[in-house]
């Protein structure tokens, strides 16, 4: 995927950084080692001689986006049987030109032997690949959800909650799994959402203990508020594609959306595709939540940059029809979607009424604090990874950076 030298001093010139805190016109940034190592006004900052010099001038500069929810594009599945190193290669590449830098792996239930072995190929790969590898994770979408809301997913390949089941996932996926979407409401989902949260106990088997804390996110979920309120004190702490996979809300029985409404504890996923959640509903979230607490996910299966037509997802067939992706057999369910960051960027900004700065917090920033990254992804400032996205005026992808190295160019 790289496309310049590895060892090369870039010096990106003349854009407008969006920090994404803020916009700082006229600005240089220096790139070097993975990092960035200068930044400022251009008239204070001198690249190194033998810099590779950029001109971004009317361009703008924003951390690379960071997808948490991505189940495949190109024609591919990371859950294909037949996954090679090639198929993560080739679905990262796609998506490097829609400006994303870091993709966690999402897999959907699938029988016990077929799921494991799912994790551990994409363990290997994780493990396996370079510094400019933009797969970074797996997101364990499920299998621990509730069958009567599995959407497009076969509630056959759902999995009854079970500290040893959860225990055999992260033995395959070591420390490479990030997030896990879970329905707390389930038997033994408590006590699963607890063993995920004590590092101790998720990795007490086998040395299978996790580098880190793991995102737990409620999903497929038809919990009651109690219910979330105690998911919480448990460990959780995000929501999986809100709106979706979850009951519409009731005032006499709240649900899902209202604690998710209601609990400034909890990060939210959202497909910002104006198809999944109509723009007034994201303009609601936006008031709500605020864009601090907003996520920005694609949910892209393997129709992502794909023409209209027949595809399959979770074993089951999907209909492609003017991009908008569902199951065949039941033509009113969304299967996930085709779209990208760089459009959920642009959905928020034209249809949702957030600034850029606040899309770019959305589409980088939120999802770096949730997977422990925002020390060192989703800002623009000396001595973070040099991860950068950089979009032409109508907020068009024209050069994407990973780790420093130049891994899309328009």
């Amino acid at each position: 995927m790289t496309l310049n030298d590895e060892t090369k001093t870039l010096a990106l010139v003349g854009g407008t950084a969006i920090t994404p805190f803020r916009t700082e016109a006229d600005c240089t940034l220096v790139l070097a080692g993975g990092k960035i190592v200068h930044m400022g006004h251009q008239d204070d900052v001198t690249p190194p001689a033998d810099a590779e010099r950029i001109d971004v001038t009317g361009h703008y500069v924003l951390p690379g986006f960071i997808d948490i929810h991505v189940h495949g594009g190109r024609g591919l599945d990371f859950a294909d049987a037949d996954a090679t190193t090639e198929t993560f290669d080739e679905i990262s590449r796609f998506f490097a030109g829609c400006g994303t830098t870091s993709l966690i792996a999402t897999v959907y239930p699938q029988p016990t032997e077929h799921l494991l072995a799912c994790v551990r190929t994409l363990r290997r790969y994780c493990e396996s690949a370079g510094p400019g590898r933009i797969l970074e994770g797996i997101h364990l979408e499920g299998p621990f959800l509730n069958p009567e809301m599995h959407g497009a997913i076969r509630p056959d390949y759902i999995w009854p909650p079970s500290v040893e089941a959860f225990r055999l996932l992260i033995e395959a996926g070591g420390p490479w799994v990030r997030v896990m979407t879970i329905a707390p409401e389930m038997p033994g989902a408590m006590e699963v959402l607890r063993a995920a949260s004590m590092a101790e106990t998720a990795g007490a088997t086998r040395g299978a203990r996790p580098a880190h804390p793991l995102h737990m996110s409620i999903g497929h979920s038809k919990a009651v508020y109690e219910q979330i309120a105690e998911a919480i004190d448990n460990g959780l702490e995000g929501v999986t594609h809100i709106f979706n996979g979850m009951p519409p809300m009731h005032h006499r029985r709240p649900g899902v959306l209202a604690g998710t409404m209601l609990r400034d504890e909890l990060f939210v996923e959202v497909i910002a595709d104006a198809i999944h959640v109509h723009p007034a509903v994201l303009q609601l979230l936006m008031k709500v939540k605020g864009h601090d607490k907003i996520i920005l996910v694609s949910d892209a299966i393997r129709a992502a940059g794909q023409p209209d037509g027949e595809y399959v997802f979770s074993g089951q067939k999907v209909d492609v029809r003017k991009g908008r992706a569902y199951l065949a057999s039941a033509h009113d369910t969304l299967a996930g979607s085709t779209t990208t960051l760089d459009k959920a960027l642009r959905t928020m900004i034209r249809h949702a009424g957030a600034s850029l700065v606040q899309a770019a917090q959305m589409a980088s920033l939120n999802a770096a604090r949730v997977l422990e990254w925002k020390y060192r992804r989703g800002i623009l400032a000396v001595g973070k990874d040099a991860d950068l996205a950089i979009l032409d005026k109508d907020l068009n992808v024209q050069i994407t950076i990973k780790a420093g190295r130049i891994v899309y160019r328009a």
